[in-house]
């Protein structure tokens, strides 16, 4: 009994696999889809982060993901790299070949700093469902998952964003949120 525990308590230590010390950002406004009238506010940060184990490096073929929805978290990025880093989902996907997603809710004073929309449908009618311009912003990533890995910039652990970006003309409203998006690389959608 004692060994069954010593190796879950190093499981769970990070002491069998550690993780890469790497991150991939991905531009979730690249993702966003096209503006319409269920939604005026997709209130998300600019970046996504994803984790890709040593083991989905040279294919995705068979590796699984998990998509982690943060909690109401402050907008700044020092303390979601803090949540990115310290839950252990990392070392999890390192060891089970598992890449983790975790696409950035910016919220806002009605929503709450860094939530998601759970409630709010002046912001977006379908925001309980899975049409709604958040969801559909993390289903987008998810359907074109290769690429989006391809074309994401790799940094360091605690490294924030990348500072240069491609082209993207936003349309903020007067508080600086996206209103809408019009995006001069093509928007992913879903498919059928």
């Amino acid at each position: 009994m004692s060994g069954a525990w010593t190796t879950i308590s190093a499981i769970a230590a990070g002491a069998l696999c550690s993780a890469r010390r790497y991150f991939r950002w991905i531009q979730q406004d690249h993702y966003l889809p096209p503006g319409r009238a269920s939604w005026s506010f997709a209130r998300m940060a600019p970046w996504a982060i994803a984790y890709v184990p040593t083991g989905c490096l040279a294919s995705l073929h068979g590796c699984r993901v998990h998509v982690d929805y943060h909690g109401c978290i402050a907008d700044q990025w020092p303390q979601r790299l803090m949540w990115v880093q310290n839950l252990d989902l990392n070392e999890y996907g390192e060891a089970n070949n598992i890449v983790i997603l975790y696409p950035q809710a910016k919220g806002d004073s009605r929503t709450g700093t860094g939530c998601w929309n759970w409630g709010f449908p002046k912001d977006d009618t379908l925001f309980d469902t899975k049409m709604s311009a958040q969801l559909l912003t993390v289903m987008n990533m998810l359907d074109e998952l290769p690429r989006t890995l391809e074309l994401a910039q790799e940094l360091p652990f605690g490294e924030g964003p990348p500072s240069s970006r491609a082209p993207v003309v936003v349309r903020l409203d007067e508080d600086g949120y996206q209103k809408g998006v019009d995006v001069d690389l093509q928007v992913m959608s879903l498919s059928s």
